[in-house]
């Protein structure tokens, strides 16, 4: 009897001391990260490949993107963390779908509310944490975080273009949403594109 409460007492201080991360069973770890390949994919030192799934952050040219991968390498980068597997474990390109752990926080969701990602609602379906993500997400909409600030830039836009380009956009299209909100030009009606002087061109494809 005496043994069996002092095996008790050892478990109890063991998880008060490691945290929540590891009494969820289903975690794997931890790893350390030692690359960071963008806003939302990174390598462990098991030669691993992590996609953080759930999530979508800015291709390289987009708005935003440079401060996504900046905030995914400040919160793991050289660090410790623990990984859970979603719905599928594998995406087609061979990286691992993982919700990334840190201090008892998911990363995935940190990203998501400070506006560095955006809920990935196409695979919504495959991803178990849609739910937490969205309610994160709805804190930086309501407060134009990041990413939701680009969008606001070119919204009521006709037209728009970059101040280092003579070409012009729809604001739907990719590029328009690769343009750095310090060098968007807003067109909001024709007329206004017509009187700038420069010699400006249409976008051969959207």
């Amino acid at each position: 009897m005496k043994k069996f409460i002092i095996i008790i007492a050892l478990l109890l201080f063991l998880n008060g001391c490691t945290g929540k991360v590891i009494q969820d069973l289903k975690l794997e770890g931890p790893y350390k990260v030692v690359n960071v390949v963008d806003g939302d994919t990174l390598d462990l030192n098991n030669s691993k490949r992590v996609r953080l799934s759930g999530i979508n952050t800015p291709e390289v040219g987009e708005c935003y993107y440079s401060e996504a991968k900046n905030k995914l390498a400040s919160l793991t980068l050289e660090k410790e963390v623990y990984i859970e597997k979603d719905i599928t474990n594998i995406d087609k390109y061979g990286r691992l779908l993982r919700y990334i752990y840190i201090n008892d926080a998911i990363v995935n969701s940190i990203l998501v509310e400070e506006g560095y990602a955006k809920v990935y609602d196409k695979y919504k379906n495959d991803t178990k944490r849609y739910s937490q993500l969205k309610e994160a997400e709805e804190i930086a909409i309501k407060n134009s975080l990041g990413v939701w600030s680009c969008e606001d830039a070119i919204q009521d836009c006709l037209y728009v273009r970059s101040k280092n380009s003579d070409v012009y956009h729809k604001p739907e299209c990719r590029s328009a949403k690769r343009i750095k909100p310090e060098n968007i030009i807003c067109y909001e009606t024709e007329e206004e594109l017509n009187e700038d002087p420069a010699d400006l061109r249409p976008a051969k494809v959207c």
